[in-house]
This record gives structure tokens, C-alpha cells and sequence, in this order.
């Protein structure tokens, strides 16, 4: 009981000392004991039990999953955003356009860093999809696989709306529990319409995260606030 103790007090210590690197750890921890406890009973129970109606729901919210969208509106905001600050007239007014530029940047550098990422492992781990365990009985991996049948690990989705959700969870957090609520969906949805597993959309969200965290820490580092107030939001501090 006493080196249990000790044990836990050190693992404690490390992780509020490296907070990131403790989590990657547990997150990859998880996806291991998931891969062989849990994700392979899971998909086929779902597959098997899930009423057509849910199935449904979940096919019609987890297009918002998709990274493109996303990834335009950061684009356009920034480009919008520059242009403003260039064309301000009042020093007050490029101060503002140019913060709020640097937002839309962070934004889409959570995004583009988190996506390139999970696509570059989905391709180098190759993961079989559910898809191929139903009609197959396919369950493993197949690496250096561009198939989309093959790149199950991680989940670009759910990397996809950790990444805006966390973004946006950053530069306006007044919608904090909206923003996390529609990102734990759109991931659920995932694995409930079965084309990922559980640990799929774990190390996804957790890459998304990771990448918000990290360069959050770059943007302070060089002196940028990149959180939006506006005078609403002023008011209530």
C-alpha cells in the first residue's frame, strides 16, 4: 500500500509538471487497452443494435465534421481581418482588425497543424476500418495504406472539430460548453455510425487539443493575446 501511495503521489507530480506529455501518455495508454478490450465488441454491438433512427441523426450531424468548412472560414476571416487593418484610419482600429487577424491565424494553424498530423498517421499506421471487420473480419492494420479503408487511426473528423471547437474554446470562450458539447457529438457520431472505433476519435480529439494548447503557449510566447473581448463580454468580468 505504501509504494501504491508513493506511486501515485510521483505519477501526480509528473503530471502537473507535464501536463501535455502526461495525457499523450494516458491518451495513448487508452487507444492500446481500447484496441484490444474495447473497440472491436463495440463496433460490432453498435453495428448490430443501433435503431435506424439514431442511426440517422447521427449521419446527419456528423457532416459537420468535415474539416473544409472550417478551414475556409479561418482563411477568409484572416484575409478579411488584414484587409481591414491595413485600411484602418484610426491607429485604435488597426490595433483591433490586426488582434483579431492574429485569431483567425491561430484558428487556422490549430486546424491546418492538427490535420496534417492525423493524415500523415492514418497513412503511416494504417488501421483497417469497421467497415472491412463487418464484411471481412478484418481487424488490424495494414500501414502505408492510402485506401480510405485503411486509414482509420486517427479520426479526421473528430480531429477536425476538436480543432475549431478548441479554437474557438481559446479566442472566445463565453460558448465554452456549446463549443465542447458539439465536439464530444460530432466525435460520438463517428463511432456510432461505425466508420471509426472508439480509440479513433480519442487520439483524434486529443491531437486537436494538443495542437490548441501548443500553439496557444507559441502565441503568448511572442507577446500576441489572441482571446477576443468584446465590450459584453468586458461588463461581466
Amino acid at each position: 500500500m505504501i509504494q501504491l501511495k508513493i506511486a501515485t503521489q510521483e505519477l501526480a507530480r509528473f503530471t502537473r509538471a507535464w501536463p501535455l506529455t502526461a495525457s499523450f501518455l494516458y491518451v495513448l495508454a487508452f487507444c492500446v487497452f481500447s484496441y484490444f478490450v474495447i473497440d472491436k465488441p463495440l463496433a460490432l454491438a453498435l453495428k448490430a443494435n443501433t435503431s435506424q433512427e439514431t442511426l440517422s441523426f447521427f449521419k446527419t450531424i456528423t457532416v459537420l465534421g468535415d474539416a473544409t468548412g472550417y478551414l475556409v472560414v479561418a482563411a477568409v476571416a484572416l484575409l478579411i481581418l488584414r484587409t481591414m487593418a491595413h485600411s484602418s484610419i484610426s491607429n485604435i482600429d488597426f490595433q483591433r482588425y490586426r488582434a483579431w487577424g492574429r485569431s483567425a491565424l491561430y484558428a487556422l494553424l490549430v486546424m491546418a497543424s492538427s490535420g496534417i498530423l492525423v493524415n500523415a498517421l492514418k497513412y503511416l499506421i494504417g488501421r483497417i476500418r469497421p467497415r472491412h471487420l463487418f464484411e471481412q473480419g478484418l481487424y488490424g492494420f495494414d500501414p502505408l495504406n492510402t485506401q480510405w479503408g485503411m486509414n482509420s487511426f486517427p479520426s479526421g473528423h473528430s480531429q477536425a472539430i476538436f480543432a475549431a471547437m478548441m479554437a474557438l474554446f481559446v479566442i472566445y470562450p463565453r460558448y465554452d460548453v456549446a463549443y465542447l458539447a458539439l465536439a464530444f457529438m460530432i466525435a460520438l457520431s463517428r463511432v456510432m455510425i461505425t466508420v471509426h472505433y472508439l480509440s479513433d476519435t480519442v487520439m483524434g480529439a486529443w491531437i486537436a487539443i494538443a495542437a490548441a494548447v501548443l500553439l496557444r503557449r507559441y502565441f503568448e510566447r511572442k507577446g500576441h493575446e489572441i482571446q477576443i473581448k468584446l465590450e459584453r463580454d468586458k461588463k461581466l468580468v
